[in-house]
């Protein structure tokens, strides 16, 4: 009798569709709903950006007739004046003052400035005595030189120590000649120029602002940012000074994103602008936005509901299918329960799960046999043999293992490779296993101790892959390489060392002095090359044959080598070519006298005589040192040298010579 068993799997199977189900209506409603309010929030944008710019547009006219107002006020004012007050303060004081109606409210203070820019007269004092002269300033030029009214851009009086702007009418006589300058200053604080356009601010957060055409603000409603300059990386301010007239959308100084609206005043060719926030300009947008997520959250709770009801229906015959399989594997049952005389796709799988088990009934017995015969094989290879999991822990090991590091293959299962051959043999093997399990055949190679002998062992980590393409495990195969690898090093030491003298030959030469210029330029410190030859050394060939010329040389190395130090590096090039690399030699002076002291050892050595199958043999070396510049390389150096060495022989040999790189 078959038992029923859990249903925690069916369950989650079908709770998993049923929760895709719900997200796939969730995303498809709340993807046509917002892609909807976005196409409306583009058409909005354009719609409140146009009616900003025809407010803005609107306001800019209003203003250049209030300034053209301002302009004919001050002109009206400077033809009402009687001639005489040029001459006459008192008199025009007296007249500002009967005037007082028509300025008092809209102007900070009236000054009177003759023909060539002094003060005449000022209606009001500030607490100082400090009088104004207007020669070369715009407000007090421009009107001498056209006659007509201007008005200034923006600065801080010195008289009133406020921020003001002026607007200045000549002063003519009967023949229409310019004899002086009326001007009247506004304070920008307190005046302010958006007092009367305020209430087509837009929005609650939203405000205008006046600047120069160079970006110098003019009013704000910040006033610590009056005749303060806006940085051109905010706003689009820079398009703006650039006359770009319209709106665009930008982000602020204060880091929030708004809608910004310019537009030029043809009076002055201030900018005036507009601010509007978009956080605001939009607030309705976003409320439909969190209305529609909250529809289509609830829209999916219910398709999910009703998918776990479908789902729970058809997926029925798969848990009867589910508790036959459990019965077999826990209670016993014979698979012939499998057999299902459903004609669909559920009575198919029944069908299928009893074929395969059967074969696997007798695949089980055949690798049973197989497996006996791949361990006989493996045990008896001088190879180590493994198969590592996922976790990198060993499942499988050779008999070898036993035989090398004292584990039976039973120990083995279940250790890391830490655990087994210590933590750097880990570390080293760590790149070639990674590799590996990313599905990729590598080699490794490990210096470890084994038996306290050091060894080298090399081989290859071959990937378990799986038909998905996942990896399941790592096949590890490592044989010992260590006599081969200590071949290896005997010969790669022997091509670096002259066979005849013991000292470095010229690729070793070469490769250290690369590598030392590279430590020269990379630390900043002195380098020095000596290029040193034995002198007269073709006569002791032609007079003693090369076999005693061999003599010479051998012993002309090791002297060489006993004259240097330990950082140095000794090298024969060719014939009775010497060199030597000289490192850690200091700075400046103490790098010539270190090189210098050096060489004349070199060149002392030397003048003992040569025991040689010929006799004692008298014999000299001529020594040519350069510095190091920085920047040089190697030919250059080389070079250097070999031209320091001619030197040295042309001023008669057995010595040396110390010069500066080339």
């Amino acid at each position: 009798m078959l038992k029923r068993g859990l249903r925690l799997m069916p369950a989650n199977l079908k709770l998993r569709m049923a929760c895709v189900a719900a997200v796939l209506v969730f995303v498809a409603t709340l993807l046509v709903t917002l892609s909807t309010l976005a196409v409306a929030e583009r058409g909005m944008k354009s719609v409140i950006g146009d009616q900003q710019y025809a407010m803005l547009a609107s306001a800019a006219s209003f203003m250049d007739d209030r300034i053209v107002a301002r302009v004919a006020q001050v002109e009206s004012l400077a033809s009402s004046l009687p001639p005489a007050v040029l001459t006459q303060p008192e008199m025009a004081r007296r007249f500002f003052e009967a005037q007082a109606p028509i300025w008092e409210h809209e102007y900070l203070n009236l000054i009177l400035l003759d023909a060539r820019g002094q003060q005449v007269a000022s209606v009001r004092s500030f607490g100082n005595e400090r009088r104004l002269d207007a020669a070369g300033r715009d407000y007090f030029e421009r009107p001498m030189a056209t006659l007509r009214g201007f008005m200034s851009q923006p600065f801080f009086s010195r008289i009133s120590e406020r921020q003001v702007v002026i607007v200045s009418a000549p002063l003519l006589d009967g023949g229409g000649n310019a004899t002086g300058v009326l001007t009247a200053s506004m304070d920008l604080q307190a005046s302010g120029f958006l007092r009367q356009i305020s209430a087509l601010k837009p929005g609650a957060s939203g405000y205008l602002f006046l600047m120069t055409p160079d970006g110098t603000m003019i009013d704000h409603p910040d006033p610590l940012r009056m005749l303060q300059p806006i940085g051109l990386q905010a706003s689009g301010l820079d398009r703006a000074l650039h006359g770009f007239e319209g709106w665009i959308e930008a982000v602020g100084l204060d880091g929030r994103e708004s809608i910004f609206a310019y537009q030029r005043l043809r009076t002055t060719g201030w900018i005036l602008g507009a601010r509007y926030p978009t956080e605001e300009a939009f607030a309705p947008l976003a409320q439909m936005r969190r209305n529609a997520i909250y529809g289509a959250t609830g829209l999916a709770l219910a398709s999910g509901v009703l998918a776990w009801a479908l789902v729970f229906r058809l997926l029925a015959p798969l848990q009867r299918l589910r508790d036959r399989i459990r019965a077999i594997r826990h209670d016993g049952a014979d698979i012939a329960v499998l057999h299902d005389t459903r004609r669909d796709e559920i009575g198919e799988l029944g069908n299928a799960f009893y074929q395969l088990m059967a074969e696997r009934e007798n695949a089980e017995g055949l690798r049973t046999a197989s497996e006996k015969r791949l361990r006989l094989i493996t045990d008896n290879l001088p190879v180590l043999i493994a198969y590592l999991d996922r976790d990198r822990r060993f499942r499988f090991g050779n008999a070898t293992f036993e035989r090398w590091f004292g584990v039976t293959p039973e120990r083995l299962v279940g250790m890391s490779i830490a655990q087994l051959m210590g933590e750097d043999a880990a570390r080293q093997g760590a790149e070639g296993l990674d590799g590996a399990f990313a599905g990729h055949a590598t080699t490794c190679q490990m210096r470890l101790l084994i038996g306290g002998a050091p060894r080298v062992l090399e081989g290859v980590y071959i990937p378990d892959l799986q038909p998905d393409g996942s990896v399941a495990g790592v096949y590890a195969l490592k044989h010992d390489m260590t006599h081969v690898k200590d071949v290896e090093e005997q010969l790669s030491r022997l091509a670096r060392i002259d066979t005849l003298t013991g000292l470095a030959n010229r690729r070793s030469f070469n490769e250290t002095l690369q590598q030392a210029l590279a430590r020269a330029s990379r630390h900043g410190r002195a380098l020095a090359l000596a290029y040193l030859d034995v002198d007269h050394f073709k006569r002791v060939n032609d007079s003693y044959g090369h076999g005693v010329g061999d003599e010479v040389l051998k012993e002309f190395g090791e002297r060489l080598r006993a004259c240097v130090r330990a950082s140095d590096l000794p090298a024969r090039l060719s014939g009775d070519e010497f060199v030597v690399i000289l490192e850690e030699i200091g700075s400046g002076a103490e790098a010539e006298h270190t090189v210098a002291k050096i060489a004349g050892k070199i060149v002392a050595a030397m003048r003992a005589p040569f025991a040689t199958g010929a006799g004692m043999l008298a014999v000299s070396a001529s020594v040519g040192v350069v510095l190091w510049r920085p920047g040089q390389g190697e030919d250059a150096l080389l070079a250097a040298a070999d031209g320091a060495l001619y030197v040295a022989k042309a001023n008669g040999r057995d010595g040396y010579v110390v010069g500066a790189a080339a």
